[in-house]
């Protein structure tokens, strides 16, 4: 799950070149009252003359962002054209750039710091260890593209243990790209040095893979993963024994409503799969993000909350629906909204997808799977609570056996912080015990 109600919409445009290295990733935090939002611009160097940029606002699901910029000497201008935005900074040093951002009349300071990447302790794979080749294959008249990744080495004998990786919402490549992390790679190359076959793809609308139609619901990706189960199940030399699913955010949810009833699953691997109602997910979302940052609420902002989206869940008639949220969003208490991010957000609110996620119910699909399911959550996962949706895969689920990854995010990078946890883009990548744990759980399938 990579939506948030706080959705804070930057498009930008304009940045250029400097004498200044300025190569890497530069993050600072804008403060709006109680609302903190990290803001990553991700640098690189495209020729002597030329930068390419993006911005990733992590906390709100907004990633990759194209940006250009303006530089002259120890100067840089940001434009937000859309927004009617800017930012202007001064280049104190290697590491720290102090400057204003401005919008609409406000006036925030913002200090961007440059980032280092930590890996942390990682075995990295022996890439001898593998083989990669191409796949295709249509689902409800879409063609989509991917990766087979099969074991090698001399160690390593036919049929394979093998799994389809499906990500979460949002449209992702087949190596779920987010801020410069590649997950769905790691875990790919991971699995295959130990023995264990792996089918990823390019999501509708990414990659070498077709178009979205633009109505999708989380029933038509389910489609697809089923269609991409299909194809790994043709491949030759993989145990049909032990053939399944990993699922990150959405993703997992995908994997609970394939396995439900279907006998050719041998297991579910959930990472950070939601399991409860939409609303109910979307409703501790907005608080979990509340009190990671801090952010005092009272049990008028839950009831706001609650009634935001029970309005989703429950009227029928997009018009209404549509004049509810304005009102509703233009009386919170948690976030003051322009009139352009208003209609922005009402928009995003009220797509087949995002209706169709408020009113989806898990339950009854989860009581349906007999396949051995590892459910793994982080502790400081603001996006899917642990605890909240761990409990109601122990409650419908037979044989789940789940877990909770102690100082982990929604992305399972470890962090030392509660707010460090936040910033997705420094942290570094999937932990080891993230990795070890999908890997025994698969072995050891029998």
């Amino acid at each position: 799950m990579k939506k948030v109600l706080f959705l804070l919409l930057l498009t930008l445009t304009a940045l250029s070149s400097s004498a200044m290295s300025l190569a890497g990733k530069w993050g600072g935090t804008l403060s709006l009252g109680p609302q903190k939002i990290p803001l990553v611009f991700n640098i690189t160097q495209a020729d002597a003359a030329k930068w390419s940029v993006t911005l990733d606002v992590p906390s709100q699901g907004a990633y990759d962002i194209p940006c250009e910029a303006t530089v002259d000497n120890d100067k840089i201008e940001i434009k937000m054209d859309v927004m009617n935005a800017s930012y202007s900074g001064t280049i104190t040093g290697d590491d720290v750039i102090k400057g204003s951002f401005s919008q609409r009349g406000f006036n925030l300071p913002l200090e961007l710091t440059k980032k280092q990447n930590n890996s942390g302790d990682r075995i990295e794979p022996s890439q001898q260890q593998r083989r990669e080749h191409a796949v295709s294959f249509t689902s409800d008249g879409v063609t989509l593209n991917g990766t087979l990744e099969l074991p090698g080495g001399s160690d390593v004998t036919a049929p394979y243990p093998a799994v389809v990786l499906v990500s979460g919402s949002g449209t992702q490549d087949r190596d779920e790209t987010i801020l410069g992390h590649k997950p769905f790679k790691e875990i790919s190359n991971y699995l295959a040095d130990n023995g264990i076959a792996v089918l990823r793809y390019d999501d509708r609308g990414a990659g070498e893979s077709g178009p979205l139609k633009g109505n999708e619901t989380t029933l038509d990706f389910a489609g697809d993963a089923k269609a991409a189960f299909n194809c790994l199940a043709t491949q030759p030399n993989i145990d049909m024994r032990r053939i399944g699913y990993i699922g990150h955010s959405e993703g997992g949810l995908i994997a609970f409503i394939n396995a439900a009833g279907d006998p050719s699953v041998g297991f579910v691997i959930s990472l950070a799969g939601s399991a409860v109602n939409g609303r109910d997910l979307m409703v501790k979302q907005n608080l979990s993000l509340l009190d990671m940052q801090g952010v005092p609420y009272a049990q008028a902002q839950i009831d706001e909350l609650n009634t935001i989206f029970s309005h989703i869940a429950t009227i029928n008639d997009t018009v209404m629906l549509r004049e509810a949220l304005r009102a509703d969003l233009s009386a919170s208490t948690l976030q003051r909204y322009t009139s352009e991010q208003l209609e922005q957000s009402v928009a995003v609110m009220t797509t087949p997808w995002y209706i169709s996620t408020i009113r989806f119910n898990p339950e009854p699909y989860l009581k349906k799977i007999s396949c051995p399911v590892l459910a793994l959550n982080g502790e400081w996962d603001f996006q899917v609570n642990a605890e909240q949706n761990l409990a109601a895969i122990k409650a419908s689920v037979k044989n789940a056996t789940c877990v909770t990854l102690p100082r982990h995010n929604h992305l399972f990078q470890e962090a030392t912080s509660k707010l460090e946890s936040l910033n997705y883009a420094t942290l570094g990548e999937i932990s080891q015990a993230t990795l070890e744990a999908i890997k025994n759980f698969i072995l050891s399938i029998k």
